[in-house]
Order: structure tokens, then sequence, then C-alpha cells
């Protein structure tokens, strides 16, 4: 019985058949995969320092706000202004104006965001959701279910803000050896569809038994929970489960471990949800902005690597012909002070900045 028949059959036997979070959303039948746009999501956690980046400010003025350059050395590329090219922003990074040199184009900067507060956990909901309080979706989460409806893997997470307010449902594919065990459960090496625990004929015989179990348990309640939770227990164990495609979609772990940039291994998996039409928006994260000592020892260098791997995401992208049907969001918590503490920090600062592309 293929997921198409059993919604056909919960449908006219009176099983409310629901995904995960919310009872008012109906279970995903699979259909013509998603095309795009797809959509990124990159939290630079901590609260980053826009003005070593896309809101560049000098050393010379009232306030010593950067001890990297001055105001005259700041760049205008177009109509963007950037640190100079001057300033080392690592061995493994990319600087920002080889950044915007290499990107203008294609580039979109807000400046002046005011986050109204100094919170890491209140800064994220607001960059992402736009609202103070609690209890609203994400960016991305609101994408995946405004695009497919009830889909199970429309919003791939590997941090940020992910509250889903019960619109979709959240999924981690941080270990990829994991995955395909978990798509492949007949398969001893998940890699080979020849070594399996039990042949063709058994493994339909105990999906079968289990299908027949789920009907019995239906029967035996009139409890809408329970009802759900049998539901979502068929869907997770359907033979034809998307996740099935995703995984034959995914790189391999090694393949993931070799890169070089922690954002271009979360990418990686993104990109592969993307490509086979499953997933809609990803999130992805990169921790360390909240330097409160050796600001600029620590935080530079973070930048540079943060660039590095929006640069190298793009290469991942292009490279799976999706080329155009990618759009790109960069944010923080907050800011930070203007000014340098006294343990050569910044601490927190309600203004900041957010990058697009």
């Amino acid at each position: 019985m293929d997921r198409r028949s059993f919604l056909k059959l919960a449908a006219t036997s009176g099983v409310a058949v629901m995904a995960p979070t919310a009872f008012s959303r109906p279970a995903y039948a699979a259909g013509p995969r998603y095309g795009g746009p797809f959509y990124i999501m990159i939290h630079a956690s901590g609260g980053w320092d826009p003005t070593y980046l896309c809101d560049p400010k000098g050393s010379d003025g009232a306030v010593n706000i950067n001890r990297m350059f001055k105001g005259s050395e700041i760049a205008q590329i177009g109509a963007f202004r950037t640190p100079p090219a001057t300033v080392d922003f690592g061995a493994n990074g990319m600087k920002p104006f080889d950044f915007v040199t290499k990107y203008k184009n294609e580039l979109l900067v807000i400046n002046g965001i005011d986050t109204t507060t100094g919170n890491h956990d209140t800064g994220t909901r607001v960059i992402w959701s736009g609202r103070v309080a609690e209890g609203y979706p994400g960016f991305g989460a609101v994408l995946a279910a405004a695009k497919t409806p009830g889909n199970p893997l429309g919003f791939i997470s590997n941090g940020g803000y992910e509250a889903t307010a019960g619109l979709t449902s959240l999924t981690r594919l941080g270990n990829i050896d994991t995955t395909q065990r978990i798509a492949y459960p007949n398969r001893r090496d998940p890699a080979n569809p020849m070594s399996l625990y039990h042949t063709e004929e058994t493994w339909n015989r105990i999906n079968q038994v289990q299908r027949d179990r789920l009907v019995s348990l239906r029967d035996g309640t009139k409890v809408p929970r329970l009802h759900r939770g049998q539901a979502e227990l068929y869907l997770a164990r359907d033979p034809s489960n998307d996740l099935a495609a995703l995984a034959a979609a995914l790189p391999t772990q090694a393949a993931v471990n070799a890169a070089s940039n922690g954002l271009q291994r979360q990418a990686m998996v993104a990109v592969a949800g993307f490509k086979t039409g499953l997933a809609v928006a990803a999130n992805l994260s990169i921790g360390g902005f909240d330097t409160h000592g050796n600001h600029d020892q620590n935080h530079i260098p973070l930048m540079g690597s943060l660039l590095k791997g929006i640069d190298l995401i793009w290469t991942e992208v292009a490279n799976a012909g999706l080329a155009g049907k990618v759009v790109l969001a960069v944010g923080s918590d907050f800011g930070r002070t203007p000014a340098y503490n006294a343990q050569n920090g910044k601490d927190h600062w309600n203004i900041t900045s957010m990058d697009l592309g």
C-alpha cells in the first residue's frame, strides 16, 4: 500500500492523519517536487559586529569604534561601503572587500536594524521572526509551510531560530550515516541495496503486519490523539517515505567531513534537499561572535570564515544546478557596542544589520 492509498483509506475510515505538531495540518501527500526558489538562513550566533563588515566605521572620530582601519580607508564598491583590502581576515577566511567585489550585483544590505534588546534569545527571535514575543515561527518555517504545506522535510535546520509554531515539521540531518540507516532500515549497509536483513518478501510481510496492527489500534479507540499517533507511526514506517529519496541524494559522511568550512558542510546537506525538491528552507549556523574580550583578534577571523563559508555555499549551489534559485539571508542576535571595554572586547548592542543575496 503506498502513501496515496493509505490517505484514501484513512479518509474513508475516519482516521485523522496529521503531522506531529498541529491538529489542523493535514499530512503531506507526495506529488510533484518543489522547484524553487529555495531559502538558506545563516545565523551568526552571539552578536556580530557589522562595523567590520557591511556597515564599516573607522577609528577616527569621537568614539574609537574600530582599531583596524580609519574612516578615510573605507572602500566604496558600487553602492556598498566595505573595510579596506589591507585588513587581514584570517588565512582561512575571505575579506569583505573581496566578497563585495565578487557579489556586489547580487547583494542587498540592510543596516540600522533595531532589535530593541541585548538578550541573545530575544535578539535571535526578533531577527528571524520579526517579533519580540515568544511563540512566533521563524522565517524558514513560514516559507516551508507556505510553499509545501504539511511536508515533513520542508524545513531543515542546523541551529539558529527554529520555532515552527506548529506550521511545519523541523528536520535535523546532522549525521549523514544515521540518516541513511533510518531511511533504509532493511539494509545492513545503507549504501548497498543488496545487503538486506530480510528478503523483500519477508520485509513486505513485516510491513503488512505493521499496517494491520495500525488498523487494529485505530478501530479500538476513539481518542483523536491516539488516532494521530497511529497515523504518524504509519507514515514514519512507510516504505515510500520521502526520507529515502533525500537519503539517496545526500553526500557521503566522508565528503561532508572533508569540507574545509563548517557552513559548507551544513550547506551540502541543505542543497541535497533542494535538489530533490523536498526541502524548501534550511537554517545554517556559525557561532563564536560573542566577543566580550579581545574583540579584534577573535571577531575578525570569524567574519572571514563566515564570508568564506557563504562563498563556498554559492559554489555548492552552482554545482547543483540551482544558480538563480536560492535566496540566502544572514543575520545575528544583535550588534556590538561602538566602544571597547576594559578587556578590549565589545559588549551587546541592539543595533545590527542583515545581508541578503
